[in-house]
């Protein structure tokens, strides 16, 4: 269905994601059951989720951000990112949460 998997995909959605202006932090949108098999298995395991189904593909990240940073722009910010580390032509449904506002170092 498309030229790269979802799971060689979700390790470059972390990079662009957490390169975004404005995140603090990023946390797991996958099931923790999900990513506790991935960690035994690989030891490591990418925060993003990437769910490939019916010709479309959905992303779902989460991220943390300062109480000073616009929220809605740090998110459209990490929208595009994880739009530009697709490149193939299969429609994607992105999802962007803030988990939570980090306050800012004192």
């Amino acid at each position: 269905m498309t030229d790269i998997t979802a799971a060689a995909l979700a390790p470059r959605i972390d990079l662009a994601v957490t390169a975004t202006e404005g995140v603090r932090e990023m946390y797991s949108a996958r099931p923790v059951v999900a990513r506790a098999i991935e960690h035994v298995v690989d030891g490591e395991g990418a925060l993003a989720a990437v769910d490939d189904a019916d010709d479309a593909r959905s992303i779902t990240v989460c991220i943390g951000v300062s109480t000073q940073d616009d929220t809605v722009a740090v998110a459209s910010a990490v929208a595009a990112a994880v739009r530009g580390t697709d490149e193939t032509t299969v429609p994607a449904t992105v999802r962007v949460r803030v988990a939570r506002l980090v306050a800012p170092a004192s």
